[in-house]
């Protein structure tokens, strides 16, 4: 499985290298991004590189992609320590169950004895 992802990451490696060497003029041309919020502003960013705004958009969805993952597997931390607890709670309440001592008193015996008359 290890060769396998190292060879994807190579190949993945190897395309963009050759994507962007052969596409280095698109890449560099510059452009003006533009906000129009009607009826208050419009908003006009410095003129950046395409390939720029390309690498930044890319890593801003990888940072929101691992703040999320982040975020669940603190949510599944928190719900694994609550099972545990309560799990280690039942063990003990069953241990103690087990441990308790048989009384004579029979609970059932009377419903037993009245469900083979009802027969």
């Amino acid at each position: 499985m290890r060769f396998i992802k190292v060879l994807f990451l190579l190949v993945l490696f190897v395309s963009s290298i050759l994507f962007f060497s052969q596409n280095n003029d698109a890449l560099l041309q510059e452009l003006t991004l533009k906000l129009d919020i009607p009826y208050l502003m419009t908003l006009h960013s410095v003129p950046l590189p395409l390939g720029f705004i390309i690498l930044a958009s890319f890593v801003e969805g990888a940072l929101l992609t691992m703040i999320y993952f982040a975020v669940d597997k603190i949510r599944s931390g928190s719900k694994l320590r609550e099972c545990k607890t309560r799990m280690a709670s039942l063990e003990q309440e069953l241990n103690s169950l087990r441990n308790m001592p048989i009384s004579e008193d029979q609970p059932y015996a009377n419903v037993e004895e009245k469900t083979d008359e009802t027969n």
